[in-house]
């Protein structure tokens, strides 16, 4: 097998290699949590909250409506029972009720607002909570393809490194350092196909007398533009 023949199959690995490195980062970036997943989740969160203080609020209403009942209850009865006869005391037991019941009006008005409030809290949650469930199935449905993907990325790195250390091992030193230094300086592609006299890489024509050689695989040429060594596929 010819050196450059060696090289351009030994470019094939390393460019798999490259493409597959590339893609075992993106996979590996995307397991996890997702940016969508922990916002629905923290949305969820965010309502249980407001909903929590909104039902907290509705006890300590619940609490005071109560305790303004219970004193009602006491003023009427003393204020019907009978046992109470003097005017002015009647007087202000009339409008010690007149104020509970004033009370117990702006507690119960209140009630009402929150009630309402709680009832937007809890269809905001069933909503927000089935969006979150949507969302998390659809992760675990990307995540089990990531991770399948994943084992699959790393075994066929496995294979070209190896493959990568025996197409290494096979060529000399001094080619080796030339290929190695073409991929530091262009882009990791140090050698390309020439197809009917034409570079695959950067498209320039080369001259006939080179395309010829290339073909017959005869040394190494490169192309005049990008400076690439050049395969002819023989």
């Amino acid at each position: 097998m010819s050196v450059v023949k060696q090289l351009y199959w030994l470019q094939v690995v390393d460019t798999e290699l490259a493409e597959r490195r590339q893609r075992l980062a993106e996979v590996e970036a995307g397991l996890g949590e997702s940016g969508d997943l922990i916002h629905a989740r923290e949305a969820v969160a965010e309502t249980e909250e407001s909903l929590e203080e909104l039902q907290k609020q509705m006890r300590g209403l619940e609490l005071d409506i109560a305790a303004v009942n219970a004193k009602l209850k006491a003023n009427q009865d003393r204020l019907y029972g009978g046992r109470v006869k003097n005017p002015k005391e009647l007087n202000n037991l009339q409008e010690e009720a007149m104020a509970l019941r004033r009370r117990l009006s702006e507690l119960e008005d209140a009630q009402l607002e929150l009630l309402i409030g709680i009832e937007e809290g809890e269809a905001e949650l069933a909503e927000r909570q089935a969006r979150l469930r949507q969302i998390e199935a659809s992760w675990r449905e990307e995540q089990s393809i990531l991770s399948a993907e994943k084992e699959q990325l790393e075994a066929r790195l496995a294979e070209l490194e190896e493959q990568r250390s025996e197409r290494r091992l096979a060529i000399g030193a001094a080619d080796l350092t030339l290929y190695d230094d073409l991929c530091q300086r262009l882009g990791g592609t140090a050698v390309v196909l020439l197809r009917r006299g034409s570079c695959q890489m950067c498209g320039v024509n080369v001259p006939t007398g080179v395309a010829r050689a290339v073909e017959r695989g005869e040394g190494l040429h490169f192309c005049p533009v990008c400076g690439r060594l050049l395969y002819g596929g023989a």
